[in-house]
């Protein structure tokens, strides 16, 4: 879903009056809950009617992103197709139906200019998809012109302190590529997801030691969402990994199945529901955004595709590569650059480096091609 974008006409803009409201004139306490609250969050959104978007929408609606004090104005963007546009009329009916006080505005649009008006941040799960039969320059290529399309409209319709996050894959140099079409973007605001590799980790890992997910913190994607997740730091119950999985069937699993287990996630809910896995997608989004906007608990860090500087981890500059972060709230973050690294840790970190500056590489290269063909037609 969400792949480049078609211009058109707006074929829905729909206002959702907040239901909070609705309910202050009989509580007489909501008129003035809403007067004490900072302005909504205005939340681009594109690709937002496929089915990541009908996970994601009632998420972030509902304050599981912002807070529960926190109003939102979601802007939907996707294709100008049909199918697309009736779907849009959809969810847009289930959004009013479901009651949202949270929710005081909603537009779905065909036009880039509207869905990036004045964004605080913007969600691009579309991509074109890497397909059996395309070659890995083909789906770049078509990447590079969706990408520009994002960072052109991002350039003149956003906010200069728009948080852009990247989710369609290879969303590293999809993310380089839009940096480079919305030049007035800090690169420190543009970010590569990988939570949900992140996610998958700490949820088998909970698993394993039979404790709550929320008792396991720390574990570190390199690179990309496509690369092997590192325990080596993670902490269960604040303690090391090592110290509570310390039975040899433990250590077997952590050294011999982990990794294959998170790269097997995605496939073996594909086949057993026979759909995507939406769900989990949109739940990492929110964990994503939610820890930049709010900041990372003490002592914990994430796994987030950001800009190098040529500093962390001998990973050169100027590439997006998912590193563990410090959140310090309002989209800022400190890369964690002080771990030491194991052996199975550094071979993670260096296959991860190889492939995204080859990857890089590339992307750069669709960038000078583009570039050399000129501005695209309006």
């Amino acid at each position: 879903q969400g792949n480049q974008q078609s211009r058109g006409t707006p074929q829905t803009r729909a206002r959702v009056i907040p239901m909070g409201a609705a309910a202050g004139s009989e509580s007489g306490g909501c008129f003035s809950w809403l007067s004490r609250t900072p302005p909504p969050i205005r939340v681009a959104i594109c690709g937002g009617a496929g089915q990541i978007g009908y996970s994601l929408l009632p998420m972030i609606a509902a304050g599981d992103m912002f807070g529960r004090r926190r109003g939102v104005i979601l802007q939907i963007l996707d294709l100008d197709l049909v199918a697309v546009k009736e779907n849009m009329k959809a969810i847009e009916m289930e959004l009013r139906d479901s009651n949202f006080p949270l929710l005081h505005d909603i537009i779905f649009s065909t036009e880039d200019s509207i869905a990036f008006q004045d964004a605080e941040y913007a969600i691009l799960l579309g991509a074109f998809p890497r397909q059996e039969g395309r070659g890995v320059e083909e789906v770049m290529e078509k990447n590079a012109l969706i990408f520009r399309t994002m960072g052109h409209a991002i350039q003149t319709h956003a906010r200069r302190d728009c948080k852009v996050i990247v989710v369609g894959s290879p969303a590293n140099t999809n993310a380089l590529i839009c940096a480079h079409y919305a030049p007035m973007l800090d690169t420190k605001n543009i970010f590569a997801m990988t939570r949900l590799q992140q996610n998958r980790a700490t949820g088998r890992i909970a698993e394993q030691a039979n404790v709550s997910v929320g008792e396991v913190k720390n574990t570190i994607v390199w690179g990309s969402h496509a690369h092997q997740p590192d325990w080596e730091h993670t902490e269960i119950r604040g303690r090391p990994i090592q110290s509570v999985l310390t039975d040899h069937s433990d250590k077997q699993w952590l050294k011999e199945s982990l990794a294959k287990e998170v790269q097997e996630r995605s496939g073996s809910i594909q086949n057993a529901r026979k759909g995507s896995t939406a769900m989990s997608a949109a739940r990492a989004i929110v964990n994503c955004v939610h820890d930049l906007h709010f900041g990372t608990p003490s002592g914990e860090f994430v796994s987030l595709g950001v800009w190098m500087t040529g500093k962390e981890y001998g990973i050169p500059r100027d590439i997006v590569f998912s590193v563990p972060v410090k959140c310090l709230g309002e989209g800022r973050y400190r890369v964690v650059d002080h771990l030491r690294l194991g052996d199975d840790a550094t071979r993670k970190l260096q296959e991860a480096r190889t492939e995204l500056v080859a990857e890089a590489k590339l992307g750069r290269s669709m960038i000078e091609r583009l570039d050399a063909q000129g501005a695209p037609q309006k």
